[in-house]
């Protein structure tokens, strides 16, 4: 049974409640740009480094950015710390115990079957860093973390950051392996050797067609392997190009079209084609997050109407949920007849309000196409008929931050935070680099 939106984590220790929050973003891979402080010039960051902290200790950090529609970049992260134990959790016992670091991926450590490890960032990072290239399609998932600091001139700087826990690249691929009995699977890696499982599949009539990715749009090697009841078999090398390479055994297929899950009304799920190609009409963008919210206060504006909402967001925290502010967006649009503008109704919200909202991520960089000028002032072409006029594109700024588009039905509760809930008062500035003790709260289960 899927879990109610409305549905607060209580936390076990302290009693304090817990938003939860997440995204999925779809769209290309781009490395994060940055700005060299003593030449002034942009530079590219690498998508994956181990860098060490004050403490002197390692620390692993994965950022890229995801463009999900023309000019709209969003920086995706995740960094971990060797640490010096893990955890394990068991659905069937509901149960969490510690593994000692070296441990970790050593089963036989394991109380038994049941128990998995949970990933830690550490891990995670240098996984994902095998996946993620530049020039590449993904699908990323993942939760914001929000935080507030002073900067240098004591202005208050309100920080999000998107923390990936999944990325699936896009299947561009197809391999086909032909002429074999029904039921017997096939698994497509990038390497003879561990790598990158690019796709599995099972034959259906004779052919096992497996849809696989990210593969080099330009062509490269995969290697196949067969799956039978002892394990996978040897793998065996097949190239391919920007095309089709068929044999009598084996066709793979590169830069075919690719596929997104999406939600239907009935909670299920359905495949749709998915356009890699913002220049196209067929383009869709895939950026939506989902987010639990308190409300501090909201404003619309006179005249745009337009309605800014100062939100808070209860974190996790040792001793007591832990607000956190977070500033979004409504953007009036005229509703139907008959309708109230959902701009309206947030600008009548009254602080303490609960409600779960879904939207989009905006880092928007906006374009208008303006006419040419003149720029002579004695020009003996000003009052010919015989000239075209010409347009060029300039830059009206940047549509940032969190835009909520939608209510989710049923999840108003009005008053359901108190004045404690929602105060930054008294709350204090945790590390978030210090050890932590994993107790059941602190898992997404």
């Amino acid at each position: 049974m899927a879990k109610k939106k409305d549905e607060i984590k209580i936390n076990k220790k302290h009693g304090g409640k817990e938003f939860t929050n997440s995204f999925r973003f779809i769209g290309l891979v781009k490395p994060v740009r940055k700005k060299d402080p003593e030449t002034d010039s942009w530079y590219d960051v690498e998508i994956y480094q181990t860098t060490v902290t004050q403490t002197k200790k390692n620390r692993r950090v994965l950022q890229f950015s995801i463009e999900t529609a023309p000019y709209n970049e969003l920086k995706v992260e995740l960094s971990g710390m060797e640490r010096d134990l893990a955890y394990a959790y068991s659905s069937k016992h509901k149960k969490t115990v510690a593994v000692p670091w070296a441990d970790r991926n050593d089963k036989t450590k394991l109380p038994d079957e049941t128990y998995h490890v949970i990933a830690p960032e550490w891990d995670m990072a240098e996984q994902f860093a095998k996946i993620v290239k530049p020039g590449m399609w993904v699908e990323v998932q993942g939760q914001y973390e929000f935080d507030t600091f002073e900067n240098d001139n004591g202005e208050e700087i309100k920080l999000v950051k998107r923390i990936i826990n999944r990325v699936y690249p896009l299947k561009n691929g197809e391999v086909e392996v032909k002429d074999v009995e029904d039921g017997v699977q096939f698994k497509v890696y990038d390497s003879d050797q561990e790598g990158i499982r690019l796709g599995s599949g099972k034959a259906k009539e004779g052919v096992a067609k497996i849809k696989v990715g990210w593969l080099d749009p330009s062509g490269g090697d995969l290697f196949i392997t067969k799956v039978t009841d002892d394990g996978e078999g040897e793998r065996f090398k097949v190239s391919y190009t920007d095309g089709v390479v068929e044999t009598d055994k084996i066709k793979v297929s590169n830069n075919i079209q690719s596929e997104v899950r999406v939600p239907e009304a009935n909670g299920k799920y359905s495949y749709v084609p998915y356009v890699r190609d913002f220049g196209s009409e067929d383009f869709n963008e895939y950026n939506k997050f989902e987010m639990q919210l308190g409300i501090k206060s909201t404003y619309q504006d006179e005249e745009t109407k337009d309605t800014k909402v100062n939100g808070v967001y209860l974190d996790y925290g040792k001793e007591r949920s832990v607000p956190k502010d977070v500033d979004l967006v409504v953007y009036y649009k005229e509703p139907e007849e008959g309708k109230k503008s959902i701009a309206d109704a947030f600008g009548g919200l009254e602080r303490g309000a609960f409600l779960v909202v879904e939207g989009i991520d905006n880092n928007r960089a906006q374009f208008t196409q303006v006419e040419v000028k003149e720029s002579e002032d004695e020009n003996p072409f000003e009052d010919v008929g015989e000239k075209v006029t010409s347009f060029e594109t300039v830059s009206t700024g940047t549509r940032k931050g969190l835009e909520i588009l939608k209510y989710i039905v049923g999840t108003y509760k009005c008053g359901l935070l108190t004045e404690e809930e929602i105060s930054n008062e008294n709350t204090s500035n945790e590390d978030p680099f210090a050890e932590v003790v994993i107790s059941d709260d602190d898992l997404p289960f």
